[in-house]
């Protein structure tokens, strides 16, 4: 049964190989020149002269310019399987020859490691080495680790398709170990994964797990759903080679979850659903097996672009049927698979597919038939160094072809002792360069302490020395402070010797309003209102005008009686700084920045007797203090409520603001004035204030003041 995998060139072109990013460059050989003018008798000269340096530049320039056109319209002529080899190794030697200009630069190692690259698919080693050779060359002279690191990887890529698994785990190994050394994390997870398929390839399933899991780490960090996609998709490839099924299970579970963040996810979507397949066929479950390849199979339109995946389904569903015993309608799908693979050039498929139809000539008693298929998958096998298919091939020619069966049971013990001889020497050689990479990964980190040990010690000299600096400086500040805080409680002692004053003046006009206002209240409007009410009880006779100037002169007597008492009422409406309620102040002033803020309020006071009794200048700071918060909260919060509470607690009057607001992280706010003022207000206070928040919690500022040390 075969299993999509992204078989070499897929894997190591389309996958992980695609480094446009990395071989592309902003170059430009002729950085700006600033010039400055100065009026001088040489003006002349120096136009001239700029005007030479601007000129002569342009035909290197122009020249430069054109040998990118040709390099690039060469290399992809070379790209073209239309034109034949000869002529494409002819179109790449001169994009070559092309990219001389300049000698040594990232330009150049650039457009070299391309050639590198479509070299390695032409068939010709001479060619390849050629050039890798130079590449590898002008990477040690520029002496970059990337550059060095992609020399590596073309070697590795190169290698690898021939299954020269050693040479190729040895250079990306080397690669690996230059892109860490430039701390390029994504290219040096790319290596692990190509390791690990290699380690995976020499049945080295337990290294090939820890090399995949190693390059999962980085490419979660850089989020790269394709790459990580493959690396579950392999592990779980690796878990069906073990037999693992349930374990299988859980990686492609996990490989699906990042196919909708894919660009190609209905391709990758019917790949999923093929391993699926091929897993539950591992399991002898042919017809659930069934199920997931003709559900890939109703994709036709997308099918039709992609030719390998279309005969590995046809193929795989056909064979489940043969596994079942069901062998009508089976040839045809297996025969256009077949037709597919060969028109791509699929040599692994092609191998498959001859012994498929080995096994299913077999079933039906046409032995020679087999025989021949068995064969010719066989030789196509050898051809193209599939030791496996070899293997398998073996084995069914010993089954098929009973007068042979002793010669391809021998050749199949002495490759398959060979081949685990082979692994195994892999294996060892695999761990040993693990082993001394990871030696070499230990002693760059025991460098990198040594390096940050030495940079921590500076650093804490520098901090020592400027602390020192900074505390003789503090020391200077204080002394400054300590002098200003003597001169402002100073003039808070002489502010408050003269609120008092100003308050017993302001009383005592207050007591003397008072008491003419009673006096008058009290005794000359009722002596007024008995004289009034007397007159009228006298009985007059007289004149009708006489009897007239009487009531005349009773109403202006009642008027004077009005206008006496309006004015001893007024007298007592007069409200002084003295009598005016502290928390009716506070009340105001919520009032106030409710309009500005847009919020709505709670007040409550348990205690208003005991915030009235306290001194003017406590007074004075928590009005302060108040105001400041609510200004805060007005201004920043954004809240939709505030609560203002206010009690006593044992010795201590408590004042809590909170509000429902978009809140704040405290580890990042500096304090600015506006809370360094707060601070300083309580610490005159002698009480304490706390601030609690979190982003989109709100924030509460809770205030705390020793209430006996403030009765006035």
């Amino acid at each position: 049964m075969k299993r999509i995998e992204t078989y070499n060139i897929l894997i190591n072109r389309k996958a992980f190989q695609n480094r446009e990013t990395f071989l592309t460059f902003v170059y430009s050989p002729y950085p700006n020149i600033m010039s400055t003018y100065y009026p001088s008798r040489g003006r002349e000269f120096t136009y001239a002269v700029i005007l030479f340096l601007y000129i002569v530049p342009l035909p290197c320039l122009t020249q430069n310019l054109q040998v990118k056109t040709d390099f690039d319209k060469y290399l992809q002529q070379a790209l073209q399987d239309t034109f034949s080899l000869d002529n494409r190794k002819r179109f790449l030697r001169i994009a070559h020859t092309t990219q001389k200009f300049p000698a040594t630069d990232s330009i150049t190692y650039s457009r070299l490691s391309k050639i590198v690259v479509v070299s390695s698919h032409l068939n010709d080693s001479v060619l390849f080495h050629e050039f890798a050779k130079e590449a590898l060359t002008l990477a040690k002279t520029l002496n970059n680790p990337e550059h060095l690191g992609d020399a590596h990887w073309n070697y590795g890529s190169f290698y690898e398709r021939r299954k020269k698994y050693d040479s190729s785990y040895v250079h990306y190994n080397t690669a690996y170990k230059y892109f860490v050394a430039a701390n390029n994390e994504y290219y040096a997870a790319k290596m692990l994964y190509n390791m690990g398929y290699i380690a995976g390839q020499t049945y080295d399933y337990t290294g090939a797990e820890i090399l995949l899991f190693r390059s999962i780490k980085i490419f979660e960090r850089y989020n790269k759903q394709l790459q990580l996609y493959r690396c579950y998709n392999k592990l779980g490839n690796h878990a069906d080679d073990m037999e693992e099924f349930d374990k299988s299970l859980v990686y492609y579970k996990k490989a699906s979850t990042f196919i909708p963040n894919l660009q190609n996810k209905e391709y990758y979507q019917l790949e999923h659903w093929n391993n699926m397949g091929v897993r539950l066929y591992r399991m002898e479950l042919f017809t659930e097996a069934i199920h997931y390849f003709k559900k890939a199979l109703a994709h036709k339109d997308l099918l039709k672009t992609k030719p390998a995946l279309y005969a590995k389904l046809l193929d795989n569903l056909a064979f489940c049927q043969v596994s079942l015993r069901n062998y009508q309608n089976v040839l045809d799908p297996m025969r256009y698979a077949l037709a597919l693979r060969d028109s791509i050039g699929d040599n692994s498929g092609m191998v498959t597919s001859r012994l498929r139809f080995a096994y299913y000539y077999g079933k039906q008693g046409d032995t020679l038939t087999a025989i021949v298929q068995a064969k010719l998958g066989l030789k196509l096998a050898k051809e193209n160094h599939f030791t496996p298919e070899v293997l398998h091939a073996l084995e069914m020619l010993g089954g098929l072809d009973k007068n042979n069966a002793v010669s391809y049971l021998e050749q199949y013990l002495h490759l398959n002792k060979s081949l685990n001889a082979r692994d195994r020497n892999l294996r060892n050689k695999f761990t040993a360069i693990q082993f001394e990479t990871d030696k070499y990964i230990a002693e760059n980190e025991k460098l990198f302490r040594q390096r940050l040990w030495i940079s921590i010690a500076a650093i804490t000299i520098i901090i020592f020395v400027l602390l020192i600096y900074w505390n003789a400086r503090q020391r200077s500040r204080n002394k400054a402070l300590l002098f200003e805080r003597e001169q402002q409680q100073y003039n808070e002692d002489l502010f408050l010797m003269k609120l008092k004053q100003k308050t017993n003046l302001e009383k005592g006009k207050s007591e003397e309003r008072l008491r003419i206002s009673q006096e008058l209240h009290d005794n000359i409007v009722s002596r007024l209102f008995t004289l009034r009410f007397r007159w009228l009880s006298v009985s007059l006779t007289g004149e009708a005008q006489m009897i007239s100037l009487h009531r005349h002169f009773l109403e202006l007597l009642e008027e004077l009686e009005f206008d006496i008492r309006n004015l001893s009422y007024d007298l007592k409406k007069v409200v002084f700084f003295w009598e005016e309620k502290y928390l009716e102040i506070l009340e105001n002033i919520l009032k106030e920045k409710k309009a500005i803020g847009g919020f709505d309020t709670y007040f409550e006071c348990t205690n208003p007797g005991d915030w009235e009794q306290l001194s003017p200048l406590t007074k004075i700071n928590l009005q302060r203090i108040f105001e400041e918060v609510l200004q805060n909260i007005a201004k920043h919060a954004q809240a939709k409520m505030v609560n203002v509470i206010m009690n006593r607690e044992l010795g201590n009057l408590e004042l809590s603001i909170r509000d429902n607001g978009k809140g704040m992280n405290l580890s990042k706010i500096r304090k600015g004035l506006g809370m360094k003022s707060l601070e300083n207000r309580t610490e005159k206070l002698q009480g304490k204030i706390e601030v609690i928040s979190s982003p989109g919690s709100g924030t509460t500022i809770k205030l705390q003041i020793p209430f006996k040390l403030n009765i006035e």
